[in-house]
Formats: C-alpha cells, structure tokens, sequence
C-alpha cells in the first residue's frame, strides 16, 4: 500500500475523531466518517461550505470561527473545548485541535482540524462539580460555593460600579420542629423553605444553605440598599405561611440580616461579620422580621466583644458575689429559705443589670462554670447558717438549660453536698418556664435524677411561659413560684387576684406548694394568706443582702419569733412525687 493509500485509510476509518481539511478561507475541503458519526452531518452536506456550519449561532456571532483560522495561522496551533452543534440542532461538547497544512515548499495550502466528543465526559465533570458546590439536601449552592461566588461577586460589584447585597436567612425555632416532629420533618422543611427562597429571587441572585437552618441570598447589580429590604419583605411572607409536613401544619418564620457591599465592608468576610451582626439584632427584636447593619450595630458590636473580654476575665478571677433574699412562710412571717442572687462585681459590667450579664455569660457558654461557683458558695454559706443554729433553712439556687445540660452537673452537685456537708433536702433548685422550654429529654432526665436525690425542684416566673400546664405533667416540680408580674395590681385588680387564685387552686390541686414572689405589701401578705400560699418573697420583708448583713436580718428576726414549725417539716412527711417519664 503506497503513502497515498494508507492517509486514506486511516482518514477513513477514524471514527472516534472528526478530521477535517479546510481551504484557506475555511471552507471543507475533507469531511472523514468521524465527521459524519460525530455531527450527522454527510460528507456531501459540507464539502465546500464554511466550517462555521458546526459552531453555536453565539459563537457564530462572536466570529469564533474566522478567530481560530487566525490565531491557527499566526501561532502554528489552536486548541480549544467548547460546544458544537449537530444537524439535528443538538450540541456536542468537543475538544479540537487545528493546525496549518504547508505543502513541500513551506505555503500553507489549508487547514486540518481533528476533534472529538466529550459530551459524557462533560457532564460527569459538571456533576461532579454540581455535586461538590451544592447542598445535597436542598439542591441549593452549598457553603464552598457561596464561599467562592461571593468573592466573585464582590469582584464584578467593584467593577460595575453597584452594589451586592447579602441576606442572612434563619429560621426561627426549627430546633422546636426537629424536637416535636423528628429529624425526618426537619429535613422536609428545609427542603420547602429553600424552594419558598428561590421562588421570591431572580435567576441572577444565588441562594444557598450554609448552615444547618441558615441560608444566604447574594443580590448582585443592586441600583440601591432598598432593594434588599424588598426582598426581606417578599421572603419574611412566603415563609410565614404553612408548610405541609407529614400531614402537620407546620407555622414557620425567619430573622433576616441584611449587609451591603462595598458600603459596609470591603472584604467578603467581613460582610459576613457584618450581616451576622444585623441577623443578631433582627433575632433580638423579637424574629420574624429584618435588620440592615449600621455602625450602630458596628459600635455595638465592639462594645459586646469588650464585655465578653471582661466577662471571661470575671471567670477567671471570680469577680462575682452572692446576695440572698429570704423565702418566708406566709403564716409564722419566718425564713424557710434563701435564694442566692448572683452579682457581678467587675467594674465594667458591674453597671449591667444582671440578667443582661447572665445572658451575656449564657451565649458565651460561660454559665456552666458560674453555676458552679454559685452551687459551692451558697453552699458553703448554707453550712455557715446551719452552724449559727438554722439547720431547717434551705438553699435556693437557680439553673438555666446550659448549666443543665452540662455532663458534669449531677457528679458536682453530689460533691458540693458532700463538701458542704448539706443534705440533697437542703437545696432547692430553680428553673424558670424560659429555660425548660430550651430544655430536651435529657435536661429533663437530669432534673428527675436530682429530684430522686432528694433535691426540691421549683419552677420559677411561673405563667410567664409558652406552655405552662403542660410542663407540670412530665416535669418532677415541687413548687410554683407566682411571677411578680402578676402581683402587681394586687389585690385591688379583680383580674390579677382571679389569676392568682386560680394559680394557686391548680397547684394545690396536684399538690404543688405555692410562692409568691415579689410582695411589697401588707394588703398583698394578707391575700395570700387568705389564699393558703405557702411561702412569700419580696421587698416587704427584704431586698436582697450580702450574707453578713443577712445574717443579722436573720438574728434580728429569730429574737423577734422564740419558736415556730418549719412549714416545710410537713413538706419532709410527704412521700415523694413520682419519677416523670
């Protein structure tokens, strides 16, 4: 087989390969059998017509194929990927080399072009790529590649002269939904709310799922600020509806932080700070609506990072201290026990109310460890009271769900006792409504176990939380504590006496003893002696006092009453409630 022969043969029977010869002006000169299988396109159909034949109309319009001629010419080579159409009007994704033909005295007579198609190549590669920057679960851009898109787009805004707008999305309680419904509905949930988001935004914004019930909106080429705050609007609606889960409507909503780019930050990252913080403030004011990031925000946030610092530094030094107000029994006027208050004593917060420092210490995950030095001081001033010949006063001592919720928390209390040299009788245990309805099976397994141990469980702020009856059915409470919310217009508001009243018929109803805290006068003691209330706290009879002024608040007391039974003895007498399941 002559040289001739044998190109032909192989020209031929290449039928992975599309080979192709171009004249000069790039019209076909070949066209082998690849070509054909490849295309659908007949040898007879392009010989002589343009090699544009199979290139994309947008490519067509963008002159690709005269630039490859070109760029083929001028460097000698030209390689490139990219879609083909077929004769059918399908497209093909190929990857194609050309190069010049030169004859023997080095003009250049044509071109040849080879290809081939990689159309399954292609879409194994965008799969996989689809597959790596999308949240399996919702379809949606995943938290890489919001990463990477928002860089991007931060780029392209600062070309474009306009602004990129990010939207921090978080769904408010669905902790609630996995709790009562299951993991399963969970999941379902989010898969409509991501469905809700992507139908309320433009095909140009990206949604994405970048936390387990957080999701991100980028709004580029945004004319205005405004323009995310019509969004958040669109979006705070479509997720206020019901959503169909398992047969159970399910009510959601969301807080939304909102932060513009470049006005608020310069950096990807710090946009993200920034919308966090306004996402924080949105929570903060009750959910279920949006806040844009200010330098308010900004001042604010520094100053929480400066209160944090000095929090931690209150830790570790121990800069808090106790004071105690005393529970009295309604009829005999004589302490039965005394609530440890915490203080903190750091300069810099000392100014805070105390609740704001608790919560401050709670976020930061610092409540733990404060418990903990609460636990052992009024403990140890328990003994100091015992000691003076008050051996039938208790301790009170509240907890919240993180203090709760801590391994070590059951192992503690039984060293503290012991070291205390305090029976598990002698410490009475506080946890408002708030704080149980954070709580899950095993913070309520912990509280049985206290209970099995000895220790009162009192339920404090009672009716002022989200289900209140329905606590008392599973929980192992010893006592209400009457929130002094309502104590307020007592007892000249018809309506506040016929709330306490029937706090107090319910309670002793499941045997249930009964505080009322926040008394601050005589008429108000009356009522609640006329009402059977066991046991009575507030300004009438003190504020709450460091243990030494306390101490002699005590004194004073006992020389003013010689004798009178422990209301609580009684209490002693009582076979236990039993274990909740």
């Amino acid at each position: 087989m002559n040289e001739s022969a044998l190109l032909k043969a192989i020209f031929d029977s290449a039928t992975d390969y599309a080979i192709i010869t171009l004249d000069n002006a790039g019209n076909v000169t070949a066209w082998n059998a690849g070509a054909a299988l490849i295309t659908g396109l007949h040898q007879a159909e392009v010989i002589g017509k343009s090699s544009s034949i199979i290139f994309t109309p947008e490519d067509c319009v963008q002159k690709v194929p005269e630039q490859e001629l070109e760029t083929a010419q001028r460097t000698g080579h030209v390689a490139d990927c990219r879609w083909h159409m077929r004769k059918d009007g399908s497209r093909f994704w190929a990857d194609g080399v050309m190069t010049p033909i030169l004859d023997v005295t080095g003009a250049r007579i044509g071109f040849l072009k080879i290809m081939r198609d990689i159309t399954d190549r292609k879409h194994a590669e965008m799969e996989i790529f689809r597959l790596a920057n999308a949240d399996v679960l919702t379809g949606l851009a995943n938290r890489a590649c919001f990463d990477t898109r928002l860089t991007e787009m931060a780029a392209a805004t600062l070309r474009s002269n306009e602004l990129l707008i990010l939207q921090l999305v978080d769904l408010d309680y669905f902790k609630q939904v996995n709790d009562s419904l299951g993991h399963h509905a969970g999941d379902m949930l989010l898969k409509q709310v991501a469905q809700r988001i992507r139908s309320v935004t433009r095909d140009t914004d990206l949604v994405a799922r970048i936390g387990g019930d957080e999701f991100a909106v980028l709004q580029p080429n945004a004319h205005s600020p405004d323009a995310g705050g019509s969004l958040a609007e669109k979006l705070l609606e479509t997720l206020s509806g019901p959503f169909r889960i398992d047969e159970h409507d399910v009510f959601g909503s969301a807080s939304i932080g909102i932060a513009v780019y470049p006005q608020d930050a310069r950096e990807p990252d710090e946009l993200m700070k920034k919308a966090d913080l306004a996402l924080y403030r949105a929570k903060n004011e009750g959910r279920n609506g949006f806040s844009y990031f200010t330098m308010h925000l900004d001042a604010e946030a520094h100053k929480r990072n400066r209160d944090l610092a000095e929090l931690r530094r209150s830790v570790e030094e121990n800069s808090f201290r106790l004071e105690y107000q005393p529970k009295v029994d309604t009829g005999s006027r004589l302490a039965i026990a005394m609530e440890a208050l915490l203080r903190c004593t750091n300069p810099a917060l000392s100014g805070y109310p105390i609740e704001d420092v608790i919560a401050l210490a709670t976020e930061a995950g610092l409540m733990p460890r404060i418990g903990f030095w609460v636990l052992c001081e009024a403990c140890a001033q328990s003994r100091k009271w015992h000691d003076a010949g008050m051996p039938d006063l208790k301790i009170c001592v509240n907890l919240g769900s993180r203090e709760l919720m801590d391994p070590g928390i059951l192992e503690n209390i039984d060293a503290i006792l012991d070291r205390s040299g305090l029976h598990a009788g002698d410490l009475i245990i506080e946890i408002t409504e708030h704080q149980l309805f954070d709580n899950s099976e095993q913070g309520i397994a912990i509280l049985n176990s206290l209970h099995s141990r000895g220790i009162s469980i009192t339920l404090d702020d009672f009716g002022t939380g989200y289900s209140s009856l329905s606590y008392l059915c599973y929980l192992p409470v010893d006592m209400l504590k009457l929130d002094q919310t309502f104590l307020k217009k007592i007892p000249h508001d018809p309506l506040s006496c016929a709330i306490a009243k029937a706090v107090i018929g319910l309670a002793h109803a499941i045997h249930l003893e009964v505080t009322a805290e926040g008394v601050e006068s005589a008429e108000q003691v009356e009522f609640f002696q006329r009402e059977n209330c066991e046991a009575l706290q507030g300004f009438f009879f003190s504020k709450p006092l460091p243990a030494e002024q306390m101490t002699a608040w005590l004194a004073n007391q006992n020389r003013h009453h010689d004798t009178a039974q422990n209301p609580f003895d009684a209490l002693r007498r009582k076979s236990p409630r039993p274990l909740k399941e």
